[in-house]
């Protein structure tokens, strides 16, 4: 692999002077500028030039559920030789075509944010560059060689950034003008995350280990330090859990986005990092980044350490039981001052939701690309799912065993072999693990709760364990359909609220406010019909046979809480 040699003026300790920058495989120069009154981050490329006068860069135009990624992009121009430059977005490359004689191309490229309104929950996965600050994914970032080692020596120069007042930080290093990546996966560098600009940065230890939480704005529900308590109370017990605290670097990135009604939150697991967004308001609360952070740190190892070998087929496990370790770890370790009733509560919630479900019964093979990214209940069914389902495994190998295994004896001997033999889940090896832990041939088991897709008969289950739980339940039940550009209302299921409360098939929309999957709020629709306005609003409940476990100290007990 062809090396190179970057000569850069650099600040020394007082006196500015010239030194050698390490070696790199791949350099980025990295700078702010601003272009035609657009703030934008200006790119230039050092790589080794492909000998056929060809060379080929990846970057997706499509990904994460986002299109016209291409859009962010300004100019792009090679620097050193006379050549071309070509966007192929239905193959996700940039093409430079150069002379054949040359080894080193210096490519320079410009990112620009493609929206001009605010921030949101979809937007966030889009390049968010602005005079103030840039928040931008290693995928919609760094173009990389097609077809290249999987490790190489990355060099990403910030130094054209001022050193006081504007922050430089991501998954690899905070505050770090110069950062020499060696041997760095490309996989994992292409899961990363970088920001700069008005972030404040919190920093602390455990076991060694830097942990770091970069946030920016003004938060009205809850304080920076009280969010880094909760960061550093999760990654203690999660690491505990695991008896894995080989992690020498980890950053959590929280990004506010204005909403004016509800609250909303979202992350990503990334390397060495989660990036989260998190509506700023008052119906935001820490509870909620409690959870979230649970959540996303657990992807660390369900996700991160441990692969699924089809991601979409095995989201049951990868979401749906660190949905489950997310609850138990909160309550076993009072995170937040978290109970047993708080698990009692999550799994309840995770019931009524999967009961509730139009696709509660839809096959694994339907939990797809396509389906999971673009339908809300599709793209939870492998939480609630794959939860349910953890619940069911665990307590039945704890009562198989008399109570000298659990679920987790199943996780570690998981985490073990992804460790030592690179072993990726899929259907097959989940099945011969639980064979060793389960009486009879555990096979059928899992056809019928995961491949088919049916409910646990928790009711059964409930009684087996000596679990006190009230056998109906209150469920989610929105009881209107809206037209696909949600501007009309498309059908109404009679005796529902929504009926009682008047609305009806043509009626237009034009205001709304839904909880999706809440009970516990109104639903509030602005109507027209016949030329008239009016406003209805009722919640979104049924009645169903739909079991729910009670918070007493006897259920509690049972639970191991």
């Amino acid at each position: 692999m062809f090396k190179r040699v970057l000569l850069t003026a650099l600040l020394a300790t007082i006196l500015f002077s010239c030194q050698h920058q390490p070696e790199s495989d791949i350099s980025y120069e990295i700078a702010s500028v601003v272009v035609d009154s657009i703030p934008q981050l200006k790119i230039t490329m050092t790589l080794e030039a492909s000998p056929d006068g060809t060379t080929e860069l990846s970057l997706p135009n499509d990904a994460w559920g986002q299109t016209d990624l291409y859009n962010s992009l300004g100019s792009m121009a090679l620097l050193n030789v006379e050549g071309a430059v070509e966007k192929d977005a239905d193959s996700n490359r940039i093409v430079l075509m150069h002379p054949k004689d040359v080894e080193e191309l210096e490519f320079e490229y410009f990112l620009k944010q493609d929206f001009k309104e605010d921030v949101s929950t979809d937007k966030i996965y889009r390049p968010i560059i602005n005079q103030e600050y840039f928040h931008v994914f290693s995928h919609n970032m760094f173009m990389v060689p097609e077809n290249t080692e999987e490790q190489l020596d990355i060099l990403l120069d910030w130094s054209s950034f001022p050193e006081e007042g504007y922050t430089i930080h991501n998954s690899f290093g905070s505050q770090e003008r110069v950062q020499l990546l060696k041997d760095q996966n490309m996989d994992l560098f292409g899961s990363a995350i970088f920001v700069g600009g008005d972030f404040r940065v919190f920093n602390g230890e455990i076991e060694g280990n830097r942990i770091s939480l970069a946030t920016r704005g003004e938060w009205i529900p809850f304080k920076d330090e009280d969010v880094f308590k909760v960061l550093e109370e999760t990654l203690t017990y999660q690491r505990n859990f695991w008896d894995d605290h080989s992690q020498t670097y980890f950053t959590v990135i929280m990004q506010p986005f204005p909403l004016e009604n509800g609250s909303s939150f979202q992350g990503t697991g990334l390397t060495n990092s989660f990036a989260t967004s998190v509506s700023n308001n008052d119906q935001t609360d820490i509870g909620q980044m409690v959870y979230l952070f649970n959540h996303e740190l657990m992807h660390n190892w369900l996700g991160h350490t441990i692969h699924n070998e089809n991601e979409e087929e095995q989201y049951w496990f990868s979401e749906g039981f660190t949905e489950y370790y997310t609850f138990k770890n909160i309550a076993k370790n009072n995170i937040n001052e978290l109970d047993g009733t708080f698990f009692i509560a999550e799994m309840n919630r995770t019931i009524r939701d999967l009961y509730a479900s139009s696709v509660g019964e839809a096959p694994n093979s339907e939990i797809n690309y396509d389906n999971f990214w673009t339908s809300y209940e599709y793209s939870k069914l492998p939480y609630w799912r794959g939860t349910i389902f953890a619940f069911y495994l665990d307590r039945n190998i704890q009562k198989i065993s008399g109570g000298k295994q659990s679920l987790d004896d199943v996780m570690h001997q998981i985490h073990t072999d992804a460790t030592t033999k690179d072993q990726k889940v899929n259907h097959d090896y989940f099945v011969g693990m639980m064979d060793g832990f389960w009486e009879g041939d555990f096979e059928p088991v899992f056809q019928k709760y995961i491949e088919e897709g049916q409910k646990v008969d928790l009711a059964a289950l409930f009684d087996d364990l000596g679990l006190d739980y009230s056998p109906e339940s209150d469920i989610y039940e929105l009881g209107f359909e809206f037209t696909k550009d949600r501007k009309e209302i498309a059908g109404v299921a009679e005796g529902s609220k929504a009926w009682e409360a008047g609305v009806r098939v043509g009626d237009k929309v034009f205001s709304r406010s839904i909880w999706q999957g809440s009970i516990e709020h109104q639903v509030k629709l602005g109507l027209k019909r016949n030329g008239k306005e009016f406003n209805v609003s009722f919640y979104p409940v049924t009645k169903a046979e739909v079991p729910q476990l009670k918070p007493t100290t006897a259920n509690m007990e049972k639970l191991g809480f």
